[in-house]
């Protein structure tokens, strides 16, 4: 049986696999249990490889906050922070691996922080070559956010954003998919206006606008939320087109990875 030929990327945020917005180092298994299944499933009916990505949550975005790192490394303070985040991240990790694994996929953890290196806070190595192999193998390679080796801040912040967007356009992934806590982006933050209208699509013609309306992070986020994510897509998809959804609501990581219509916005810029 041949290799299957589409390779999608999928990002777990760290606002579904953790208890994010109440601030607690917590992993949600029983989610990531069934995230799994779905994607299996997905994967079983489209024959498709697959990266998934996931986000830090609290695990990252709250020890860069304490310790003041989101800037580099530089203090004994720092450098505290920096391993405390860097473990903490791979406990993580290895939970999302462990419950990946029980729901029939195979997974490889691949840490950020042993394959990546930045120059101010911007990725100038990254070496792919363990996840090509895994992905020539039917296996499912997982990266996550993390802290990592920065040639001019001893250490900064990569998220889980930046990683899908880069390995995107590196390894030519025909679909990239965002799975949040709501269903896309809105013109006004849903959790706090309930008049906030989905946008459904963003391209070239209205980023701008858009861009300008969207808000940050509602929790404790080094990586800016929303905004973060839309300047991750815009610097480096190049015409790969993302999709953001609420991957809380059950059923639609399957629904979205085998192409059924759900609620979201496409981004093609």
């Amino acid at each position: 049986m041949k290799t299957p030929q589409n390779l999608y990327i999928i990002k777990l945020g760290g606002s579904v696999i953790t208890t994010k917005e109440e601030n607690r180092f917590e992993a949600r298994k029983e989610t990531i249990a069934g995230l799994g299944k779905e994607i299996r499933r997905a994967m079983d009916k489209e024959h498709f490889r697959i990266v998934v990505v996931h986000g830090a949550g609290p695990f990252g975005h709250s020890n860069v906050n304490e310790y003041g790192i989101n800037y580099g490394v530089f203090t004994e303070r720092h450098k505290e922070g920096y391993k405390k985040t860097v473990l903490d991240c791979n406990a993580l990790d290895k939970i999302v691996v462990a419950q990946l694994k029980k729901n029939g996929l195979e997974p490889v953890a691949f840490d950020p922080n042993k394959i990546i290196v930045q120059e101010s806070k911007k990725i100038v190595e990254f070496d792919t070559a363990g996840i090509e192999k895994a992905l020539s193998e039917g296996k499912v390679p997982v990266l996550y956010g993390q802290m990592v080796p920065d040639k001019k801040l001893n250490a900064s912040v990569v998220s889980g954003d930046t990683i899908l967007a880069f390995l995107a356009k590196k390894l030519g992934a025909q679909k990239v998919f965002l799975g949040t806590d709501v269903a896309g982006i809105f013109n006004a933050d849903p959790k706090k206006e309930p008049n906030a209208k989905r946008i459904p699509l963003i391209d070239k013609e209205n980023f701008g606008i858009v861009f300008d309306r969207v808000s940050g992070a509602n929790t404790v986020d080094v990586t800016h939320g929303m905004k973060g994510k839309l300047m991750k897509l815009k610097e480096r998809l190049n015409g790969t087109t993302a999709f953001i959804f609420d991957a809380n609501k059950e059923g639609n990581v399957y629904k979205a990875l085998t192409g059924e219509r759900i609620e979201g916005t496409e981004v093609r810029l």
